[in-house]
């Protein structure tokens, strides 16, 4: 039973957010489908792609997902012949990249979620005002920050080779999000 605006404002907010949800993922695993990958290995491909010779332990720290879920869809992208392991200085980690499958791939899949196309919920957010998609980023990466803190930002930022403007955007948003 809601008894106040507040209360019926944070249920319809969180409603949205579970039905928008369904929505991107019923969206990714078409994308991943598509491109004969599972959804965790597709993120797993992509964050390799950012994280050009980041080891299990990272990327599971970027996804944010377990060790073993990563190992093996690391794995499975290396059978596939989209990612090579180089063992690291210290034996016991390896180092992943893309190959040139990879990364072609991965551009692939990008392009797919970038370009919105048959995509609904990225299809609205493409055709809302630059103001309010500005306004929708800095509010989801606020929770983001909520939810995984400053740490898990910093990381972020120095593991993986983010454009230019992509760490511009990153570091203009913890500004505006000061807690």
């Amino acid at each position: 039973h809601m008894d106040n605006g507040r209360d019926s404002l944070d249920f319809i907010t969180i409603y949205c957010l579970r039905l928008l949800w369904d929505e991107i993922y019923a969206n990714w695993e078409q994308i991943a489908v598509d491109a004969g990958l599972t959804v965790t290995e597709e993120q797993t491909l992509l964050a390799i792609g950012f994280a050009r010779g980041s080891t299990v332990t990272d990327v599971a720290q970027i996804l944010q997902r377990d060790k073993g879920t990563i190992s093996k869809s690391v794995y499975s992208l290396e059978c596939q012949g989209l990612v090579t392991r180089e063992t690291g200085e210290d034996r016991r980690y390896s180092c992943f990249n893309l190959t040139e499958k990879g990364e072609k791939v991965r551009q692939e899949v990008a392009q797919k979620h970038l370009s919105g196309r048959g995509l609904a919920f990225a299809e609205g957010f493409l055709k809302l005002p630059e103001e309010e998609r500005h306004a929708f980023t800095r509010t989801a990466f606020k929770l983001t920050r909520h939810v995984y803190g400053d740490d898990y930002i910093r990381f972020i930022q120095q593991t993986m080779n983010l454009p230019k403007d992509t760490s511009d955007l990153i570091n203009q948003l913890l500004e505006e999000t000061e807690k």
